[in-house]
């Protein structure tokens, strides 16, 4: 848990006058250069949290522990990440709790295995790219505490093979064609598991349905998060002029008896 003031190793987030954000690590080099100026690292260890500071051209700078929301939107990424609002609706979807295991395929740079990870389950995830799965490993360790990371298991290779003699209390899938490999997955999953699709369009979620429902997934759902923040300023409180609409259809379902009845014929 971090303490009271800001220490070297921590991630911060830097906000100027006009609400623009900077995540940097303190400590992870000398110097950030920013949009107000120049900070230096040793200017951050030891202050509290919510503390102003100037840069070196003299602009004030607000700097705050960053929220996991905050790392998911400013951390770097070589793919579209899962944002929050979803994130969120996929902890709930999968009913997570600590102790849970969850295969999940389509890591891109982790945005979504560090929200399953806060969570309290283990994660064994499965990324078909060799520079997206560093990136994951990267920001895994960079933005977690240790005792965190150490829950998450992430391994180069295409889900469609993917074999282990585990199974998993959850699946999750952010993938371009998640039902081409969801025969291959679902003899992985544990009775009265669950599994969680992430896609961005209608032909995307017709052809995961139907695949699921072939394969013997009940009570699939489809679903799509919108977010719209407002603004409270004064006597004017209104709607902001613009919205996080549609980013994906999240596609949620059980796991049907007729997922295991060769298990039982075995």
């Amino acid at each position: 848990m971090p303490g009271d003031v800001l220490m070297a190793g921590e991630p911060v987030l830097l906000i100027d006058s006009r609400d623009r954000e900077l995540l940097v690590v303190i400590g992870s080099e000398e110097k950030t250069h920013t949009h107000a100026g120049v900070v230096r690292h040793d200017r951050l260890v030891g202050i509290l949290p919510g503390s102003v500071i100037e840069t070196e051209a003299g602009k004030r700078l607000l700097v705050v522990r960053p929220t996991a929301a905050d790392i998911a939107v400013n951390m770097a990424r070589g793919a579209q990440i899962i944002y929050p609002k979803d994130q969120a609706a996929i902890v709930g979807l999968l009913s997570l709790e600590p102790g849970l295991t969850v295969l999940e395929s389509g890591v891109g740079s982790a945005a979504l295995t560090m929200a399953l990870l806060r969570v309290g389950v283990e994660v064994v995830g499965v990324e078909r790219r060799e520079d997206f799965l560093n990136l994951a490993q990267k920001n895994i360790s960079q933005y977690l505490p240790a005792e965190v990371a150490s829950r998450a298991k992430l391994v180069l290779g295409d889900a469609g093979e993917f074999t282990t003699d585990r199974r998993f209390d959850r699946i999750v899938l952010d993938l371009v064609d998640p039902w081409t490999v969801l025969g291959n997955l679902s003899r992985l999953v544990s009775p009265g598991g669950l599994i969680a699709v992430y896609v961005t369009n209608v032909n995307q979620v017709v052809a995961t349905v139907e695949e699921l429902r072939r394969l013997g997934w009940v009570r699939d759902r489809v679903v799509e998060v919108l977010e719209r923040p407002w603004v409270v300023r004064g006597d004017v409180v209104r709607p902001e002029q613009r919205m996080v609409g549609h980013t994906a259809f999240l596609i949620s379902a059980h796991a049907g008896a007729k997922l295991f009845a060769s298990d039982r014929e075995g």
